[in-house]
């Protein structure tokens, strides 16, 4: 890939606004990620290390932390191939793999400290992360990595579940944040407001 289409891929990407809103959310717009410029594109997408849920959203996740992260894994990952297939994801499993064949190259992904990131004021991946993320982009081809750093989830005042996820795409050559959103929505159930989310940051666009 050339410098100049980098270069163009990057500003694509930065605070692309959403084309549309759930009516059922009445969430504020987050800047949508621009799926296009990133077709045919391999991204990481780092495991959720951050998950909170406020009583008594909490009863309906899976127990205990490690199913809920899994979960929350395998939910976002689903919709993330739904919603945008002109990507090539890398999710969770595929990148402790990548770990478990190279350990003294690469980080457990679900060790990197990348709930770091979930910060607005970090608008630089810092160090030990950006030499993790580094090492895991030159074994898996690519250079972007998607993070999401927090999953929310709260009750809605009308009884329904409120999720937000605070997203960032880091460009790991330079360590700078290529894009950042703070997606949320409301649904009937914890897992239709995360595949919600998802919709909100990848619109179908027509």
């Amino acid at each position: 890939m050339t410098r100049a289409i980098l270069l163009r891929l990057l500003g694509v990407l930065l605070l692309v606004p959403a084309a549309a809103l759930s009516a059922q959310s009445g969430a504020a717009p987050a800047p949508a990620l621009a799926v296009q410029p990133l077709a045919g594109q391999r991204v990481p997408v780092l495991p959720v290390t951050f998950l909170t849920a406020d009583a008594p959203i909490d009863e309906l996740l899976p127990g205990g932390r490690v199913a809920q992260l899994a979960w929350a894994d395998s939910i976002l990952g689903e919709a993330l191939q739904m919603r945008g297939p002109e990507v090539e994801w890398l999710l969770a499993p595929e990148l402790r793999r990548v770990a478990r064949r190279a350990p003294a190259t690469v980080t457990d992904p679900d060790r990197m400290g990348q709930a770091m990131m979930r910060s607005e004021r970090i608008e630089r991946v810092p160090d030990p992360l950006r030499s993790y993320l580094r090492s895991l982009t030159a074994m898996t081809n690519s250079r972007l990595v998607l993070i999401p750093a927090a999953v929310r989830f709260a009750a809605d005042s009308a009884g329904g579940v409120r999720a937000e996820v605070s997203f960032v795409m880091a460009d790991t050559r330079n360590g700078g944040v290529a894009w950042r959103s703070t997606p949320s929505a409301t649904a009937t159930t914890p897992a239709r407001a995360l595949e919600a989310v998802i919709a909100r940051i990848l619109p179908d666009f027509r």
